[in-house]
């Protein structure tokens, strides 16, 4: 545990000369970013889909933890599908606030209501707090305003400095045109973090990442931008209109808005294959909160249910023994060819059989006692959820996007796809949701190396 005073700077703060000497070598977003981002300074790294956000969030971790003075990075999220996709927790139970203020309360009166409360949750997140030196939120569009605000507050309450955050560095990562906060209702509009006065306090550094990685067609490219800002027509409405297929192959990913689709198809197509069902159970231990949060967040199902011939999707990396090269990697496809006690035997797109062993799982990697959940990482792959597929990269799908109504919905979908060729609609859309708010926001901020 750290003893120094918080009535001092945490943060070896570099000089701004040391800074442009960083910066002066190659002026790219990436580059900026990092050393921005390494200098103590707080940190918007944002970007279209598939322009390496998670990657260089990932690189940035990993120098803090070797670098002249490392420094302990709490990595958070504003929904348990996504905290798991980065291997953190909920911003919400990091900082043992529950589920926030409610409406119309003021940051103290909950902060004082948060004190009173004996659970052990709560006073295990305001350690956290104290004790954080640098707090990561990933996916930062899904964190309403009206959080990130008491966030901010709760940061400065308890670890006793009157500045942003307490003093704590932030490095915030996502994009605004991608899925929005979470609201309660449909009648709420949409609070966005960056509306938030804590926003504006923390004076973070924007880096746009423009260089787009997943896809290389230029032509899909330019379509994809298009269609993230809702303008779809002209040359762009007819590249995506030429896509529309009534009957694609039955094998290909298909991508949903609602679980009741998913579902349905999955269980027709695993119906469809001859031989028997083998269901494959998660072994799970410890508090059942606990349980029930890995059960309902992770992408792998608690129940799996395969046979031979069943295409499934990784739902973890695995590298080699010893080595960087990966076995199989979180999206990757495959198909079933046994099954086993011990083992699934899947043979993956690239022509390898692996044998999958199970996985295991905790809610907490800091605390030996808290829950398991050990499964084969796999999951039919016959149809998934958008907001599931979020943060994977699909060789094709098939997509039905008619039925998506939040902002950003859609371009999440849409931007999964490698290339072209492998885009599929199931019907012409008659428009896309996006959100003015955001679009007015990326407006004001500066791109390039001067940001």
């Amino acid at each position: 545990m750290h003893s120094e005073s918080l009535s001092e700077p945490l943060l070896p703060m570099m000089s701004d000369a040391d800074y442009e000497k960083l910066t002066d070598a190659v002026l790219t977003p990436e580059n900026l970013f990092h050393a921005s981002a390494q200098a103590g300074r707080n940190c918007f790294l944002t970007g279209a889909g598939g322009t390496g956000k998670s990657t260089q969030l990932r690189e940035f971790i990993a120098d803090l933890a070797v670098g002249h003075h490392p420094r302990r990075v709490s990595v958070t999220a504003p929904t348990g599908v996504a905290a798991l996709n980065v291997g953190g927790m909920t911003i919400h139970r990091f900082c043992g606030m529950l589920i926030g203020p409610a409406a119309g309360q003021s940051n103290e009166d909950y902060f004082n209501q948060l004190q009173r409360d004996p659970r052990r949750s709560i006073l295990a997140g305001f350690n956290r707090v104290r004790r954080c030196e640098v707090l990561v939120i990933d996916e930062i569009s899904m964190l309403p305003g009206r959080q990130f605000e008491f966030v901010e507050f709760l940061f400065r309450r308890l670890r006793g400095r009157d500045v942003p955050f307490g003093g704590c560095q932030v490095i915030a990562t996502g994009d605004f045109l991608q899925l929005p906060p979470v609201r309660k209702s449909e009648t709420e509009r949409y609070d966005w973090a960056f509306q938030s006065p804590a926003w504006a306090a923390a004076e973070f550094r924007t880096f746009v990442l423009e260089k787009v990685r997943r896809q290389d067609e230029s032509v899909f490219v330019r379509a994809l931008a298009d269609f993230r800002i809702g303008r779809v027509w002209g040359d762009t409405a007819r590249i995506l209109q030429a896509r529309v297929r009534s009957n694609p192959p039955a094998a290909m990913t298909r991508l949903f808005t609602h679980n009741v689709q998913v579902d349905k198809w999955n269980h027709f197509q695993l119906s469809d294959l001859p031989g028997d069902e083998s269901v494959l159970e998660a072994m799970q231990t410890g508090p059942d909160h606990q349980r029930e949060y890995l059960t309902k967040n992770l992408l792998t199902p608690e129940i799996l249910q395969v046979k031979p011939g069943a295409l499934v999707m990784f739902t973890v990396n695995r590298a080699a023994p010893g080595g960087n090269d990966p076995i199989y990697v979180n999206g990757q496809l495959g198909t079933v060819l046994e099954v086993r006690p011990d083992s699934v035997l899947v043979k993956a797109k690239t022509g390898a059989e692996i044998y999958v062993e199970r996985f295991t799982w905790r809610y907490d990697q800091q605390d030996d006692d808290s829950a398991t959940f050990s499964q084969f990482p796999l999951r039919l792959a016959w149809a998934m959820t958008i907001h599931k597929a979020q943060g994977l990269t699909l060789d094709s799908a098939f997509l039905d996007i008619r039925a998506a109504r939040e902002p950003g919905q859609a371009y999440v979908a849409v931007s999964r796809v490698r290339s072209l060729a492998g885009l599929n609609f199931k019907e012409w859309f008659k428009g896309v949701h996006v959100s003015p708010e955001a679009i007015e926001f990326y407006k004001c901020v500066p791109h390039g190396p001067t940001n």
